[in-house]
């Protein structure tokens, strides 16, 4: 199959995309744990403690918050900054049987199927994961079913894990 598509990208895709990025980096645990820190915080201040370990956990709490907004925040800053530098918000994707080309006003890749390591499948917008590269945004509302189960295919024939959310 040789298929080659124009997507268009919005502020709102590019934020939704760094925003699951960015939630399910941390993760559940990730989340429950910073949880289990405030809840220890707040009992430490309830049963009036005052020691080292009140200071200890509050300067974590307060730690990992600004480390997570910071992350975000920049995660979010990266992504917009190379959606503006996109004169018309459009990229060319072509898939063919060997992998993927992408061509936009900011650049152009190619990339194998074997290099496509995961897919977080949304139902507006899919998330392809590279080594070390972190992830490409790819937007499907133009994106018909017969393309969408070859994409699917070849990410999983090539050893890739395919996440439906």
């Amino acid at each position: 199959m040789n298929r080659e598509i124009i997507v268009r990208y919005t502020p709102e895709i590019i934020k939704f995309a760094v925003w699951q990025f960015w939630r399910r980096n941390i993760g559940v645990g990730g989340f429950v744990v910073f949880g289990f820190m405030i809840a220890l915080a707040l009992y430490l201040l309830v049963i009036g403690d005052r020691s080292w370990l009140l200071g200890v956990v509050v300067t974590t709490v307060l730690f990992c918050f600004f480390l997570g907004v910071a992350s975000y925040r920049i995660y979010l800053s990266r992504s917009m900054e190379k959606f503006k530098r996109l004169d018309d918000a459009v990229a060319r994707f072509k898939f063919t049987g060997n992998g993927i080309w992408v061509e936009s006003d900011i650049g152009n890749a190619e990339i194998a199927w074997a290099f496509v390591e995961k897919i977080w499948v949304f139902p507006n917008v899919w998330l392809l994961f590279y080594p070390k590269q972190g992830y490409s945004t790819l937007p499907v509302a133009d994106i018909d079913d017969e393309l969408q189960q070859f994409i699917i295919e070849k990410v999983r024939e090539n050893g890739g894990d395919v996440i439906r959310q």
